[in-house]
């Protein structure tokens, strides 16, 4: 009933946007912005691109293949670039083999999108780092620095991560671990994936610590 609960869920959602509707509508858009500015324009195929991904993406939670989901998180990370004025300021690393590697949709860039809305991604000197370590067998390792925003917070219902967590163990079952860092100052997270196929069982440990202490083995401040 659950899992029946959160597709009916999910259904409502995409029925809510027609993506023949929206894919016609950004390459009309596209096409007019052309002769007007580089920028506009490429802005727009990257929107059409994020948005065609995002919608056409299997809603069961099968996986997709990582190399997929690389190409997404740097699309949204390029069309923020756009918005930021080409001031953002965020290395992304990818290392490893990513060829059949696979993992259910969504979960990383969800990430990357909370670093986004909540960290401070304009300060050179202390950039915002995502650096995706893919393992000969398949096995995932994500970990992430940011800085975090001072003064009046975005609002945020929470429904982000803790949706990656629910998504997590439903596919993954104890075959993942979570860990997230939140200080006043900085957020870290290290999220951690085994194939199921050969997977070494975790605890399914998922828990935020907070504590002013930062755990210099989860930042990697490399070039993008």
């Amino acid at each position: 009933m659950e899992k029946e609960k959160y597709e009916a869920e999910y259904a409502f959602l995409r029925s809510q946007i027609n993506p023949h509707f929206l894919n016609n509508t950004l390459n009309f858009l596209y096409a007019k912005s052309i002769p007007l500015s580089d920028e506009l324009s490429e802005g727009i195929m990257v929107l059409s691109e994020i948005m065609k991904y995002s919608l056409e993406i299997d809603k069961d939670d099968k996986t997709t293949l990582i190399s997929s989901e690389i190409e997404h998180i740097k699309n949204v990370i390029k069309i923020n670039q756009l918005r930021f004025n080409n001031k953002l300021q965020i290395n992304f690393v990818v290392n490893g083999p990513t060829d059949s590697v696979r993992i259910i949709p969504l979960i990383l860039i969800t990430i990357v999108e909370n670093i986004l809305k909540h960290g401070i991604c304009t300060d050179a000197a202390h950039p915002a780092t995502v650096v995706l370590n893919i393992g000969e067998g398949g096995s995932i390792c994500l970990r992430t620095f940011n800085k975090k925003k001072k003064g009046p917070k975005e609002f945020s219902s929470g429904i982000g991560m803790d949706n990656i967590k629910k998504r997590l163990s439903h596919f993954y079952e104890k075959s993942f671990s979570i860990d997230i860092l939140d200080t006043e100052a900085d957020y870290t997270i290290e999220l951690k994936i085994e194939q199921l196929a050969t997977a070494t069982r975790f605890e399914n440990n998922i828990y935020t610590k907070r504590n002013s202490i930062i755990n210099e083995n989860l930042i990697y401040p490399y070039p993008i």
